[in-house]
């Protein structure tokens, strides 16, 4: 089918020729001459093209007058869809003769070959019957009941020849246990516990020679003397069930034979009725189908429709032809892109946050630990949690699957970066246990939203997962980011322990999927947490804490925006540093290094959270981040 889009490229100057006819010519003469004269101009001035890649037929035409131009684009694109829509009547005409005389053949042939395989069932005796389950549907009840009665056959022989096994025996326990599932001899197994109780109980106060003692050990063996008549009567009905089923199965053995014979005689009849109905149902099938396309005929033929179509019409053009506007335009683009590129040199040289792990060392004269990559379709969502009472004892919760994805995830790049950090403590503390007490750390960054929790329930989600036990403290009292992330509110916290109005350990949580221990906040707010950070209480809480766990881990306020991390800051052996990558401007970070020199002192390094890694390909620093992502996860 062939598509026709017509478009109009126009050309117009004020000076453009104007044709005047001579006064000496004829009128004739005038007329052929302007006729000439428009065929000439048509013919130098119209281009008919195809677009390449398709069948799209484009017709352009420049004149002097804008109008000109559509009219005869729109013309030509006219007289070509008439022609076609002249074609298409023809060949559907032709068609729909054709179909008409093939629907009538296949008509009659399907009413006759119907006709000789209802006459067939007939004479068969067939009609109303399902063939395709009169063949076997009496050869597979046969089967079905002779498979029930030869597992009921072996049901019985094994029950048989286990009680002939008993009586033989002359076994008593055996007898009690096979009486525990039979209703008749349920009394009398009762009878014999009960009397054999009695007996025991007799025979080791009074002596075995006591009178009643006597008494008990015989109607004990009168009670069994019963339990074993029942046995052998149970044991006779058994063997007469045997022969019985025996006899059931021989005789279904033979009607299933019988069966068989008789399918055997019908397949013949019913082959022959298949092949008579499935040529009626062919030659009805291919009869519905041509009579649809001689009926989807008829209602093309009264609607037309052409096979070309109009897909533009021409439109008077509002511009010249010339000058070219597309030069104009790719100057234009050119101009744009020059001017973004420079805008983004801009931006670069203004650009001063951290994004390098040189940003790390040489600026800010940190120990870089490594680049945490955005979690990027990772569950935020806190799980439904449990609803305890906070006065009871460890409570257990869930995280959501953003704040444990390295214990959830040990083999990525994640998790291996936090191991990092796991590292530096072992070099400058030694392996956590081996000195006495637990290594407690602390987590800070400049800002609030550089990710500090998720990096700090990250890390002790994966010590606890190899085995540590590991508290984790909500340490900012004024913005509890770690606690809302619990999913649940809580009476009493961290803040309540440092007043002295509750002990920690019964305010303690547990997390279920790595067994982390948390200490949350309430919901009070307290006016002073500087002053309860560095409080004597708080030295005591780590005190013990340190006694219990190996590792303490403090979720600290940003130090940029209080002084609650740098409060506490003495009772901790180390901190690591959190900066946001593209975000975290190293002056903000020299700038809190210069108020607190202690932070340099005990900072065990930095982690630059949030990568972006498309965009960190374009920093030297980061140009294996692909490599080492795949290494990680094969």
């Amino acid at each position: 089918m062939g598509l026709v889009r017509t478009t109009v490229r126009g050309w117009f100057a004020d000076d453009a020729p104007q044709f005047r006819p001579a006064e000496t010519v004829s009128e004739t003469d005038r007329e052929a001459a302007a006729i000439d004269r428009a065929a000439r101009m048509v013919r130098g001035n119209m281009q008919v093209s195809n677009l390449r890649g398709s069948m799209i037929i484009q017709v352009s035409f420049r004149s002097v007058s804008p109008t000109l131009s559509a009219q005869v684009a729109n013309g030509i694109a006219a007289a070509y869809i008439e022609d076609q829509l002249e074609a298409t009547n023809e060949a559907s005409q032709r068609a729909i003769d054709w179909l008409r005389e093939r629907t009538d053949q296949l008509r009659e042939q399907s009413d006759r070959l119907s006709g000789l395989a209802e006459q067939f069932r007939a004479e068969n005796n067939l009609l109303g019957v399902d063939i395709d389950r009169l063949a076997d549907a009496e050869f597979e009840r046969l089967t079905r009941n002779l498979v029930d009665a030869r597992a009921e056959l072996v049901e019985m022989e094994a029950l048989s020849r286990r009680l002939d096994a008993i009586v033989a025996s002359n076994d008593t326990s055996a007898v009690v246990r096979e009486t525990a599932s039979q209703g008749i001899t349920s009394g009398l197994r009762s009878r014999y516990l009960e009397v054999a109780r009695s007996y025991n109980n007799l025979s080791t106060t009074l002596g075995e020679d006591h009178a009643q003692t006597q008494r008990r050990r015989q109607e004990l063996n009168d009670i069994e003397a019963m339990m074993f008549d029942e046995i052998r009567r149970s044991a006779d009905l058994v063997r007469n069930d045997v022969i019985a089923a025996r006899e059931r199965v021989a005789s279904l053995v033979a009607a299933q034979s019988g069966a068989s014979q008789r399918v055997g005689a019908d397949q013949a009849v019913l082959t022959e009725l298949r092949e008579l109905e499935r040529n009626a149902a062919t030659v009805s099938s291919l009869y519905t189908g041509f009579l649809q396309r001689y009926q989807e005929a008829l209602q093309r033929q009264e609607i037309p429709v052409s096979s070309g179509l109009v897909l533009n019409t021409a439109r008077p053009p509002g511009a010249p032809f010339a000058p070219n506007p597309s030069r104009i335009l790719a100057l234009s683009l050119f101009m744009s892109f020059a001017f973004a590129g420079v805008l983004v040199v801009f931006r670069e040289w203004r650009d001063d946050s951290v994004r390098s792990e040189d940003d790390v060392r040489t600026e800010l004269g940190l120990e870089y630990l490594g680049a945490l990559p955005i979690l990027k379709g990772v569950l935020r969502s806190v799980p439904q949690q449990v609803p305890v009472d906070d006065r009871g004892a460890a409570r257990h919760l869930h995280l959501a699957e953003i704040l444990r994805y390295g214990a959830d995830n040990p083999l990525s790049s994640f998790a291996e970066t936090l191991r990092t950090g796991k590292m530096s403590i072992a070099l400058r503390h030694g392996q956590s246990g081996q000195s006495g007490r637990a290594a407690k750390i602390g987590f800070v960054s400049c800002s609030p939203a550089e990710g500090k929790t998720t990096v700090s329930a990250n890390f002790a989600n994966l010590l606890a997962q190899q085995g540590a036990r590991v508290m984790l403290i909500d340490g900012d009292m004024r913005n509890p980011g770690l606690t809302r992330s619990l999913g649940r509110s809580f009476e009493t916290g961290l803040a309540d322990v440092l007043m002295g109005d509750t002990d920690w350990r019964e305010l303690y949580h547990v997390i279920d999927e790595t067994g982390l221990h948390i200490i949350p906040n309430s919901k009070v707010r307290a006016p002073h947490t500087a002053e309860l950070m560095a409080s004597r209480n708080m030295a005591n809480l780590l005190s013990d804490l340190s006694e219990v766990y190996d590792f303490v881990i403090i979720d600290l306020p940003p130090l940029g925006n209080v002084v609650d991390g740098r409060a506490v800051l003495d009772r901790l052996d180390g901190v690591f540093f959190i900066v946001k990558w593209g975000a975290t401007s190293p002056a903000s970070v020299k700038r809190i290094l210069r108020m607190d020199p202690r932070i340099r002192e005990k900072c065990y390094g930095v982690f630059v959270n949030l990568l972006n890694p498309k965009k960190a390909r374009a920093y030297g620093a980061y140009q294996g981040y692909h490599y080492d992502r795949s290494y990680y996860q094969n």
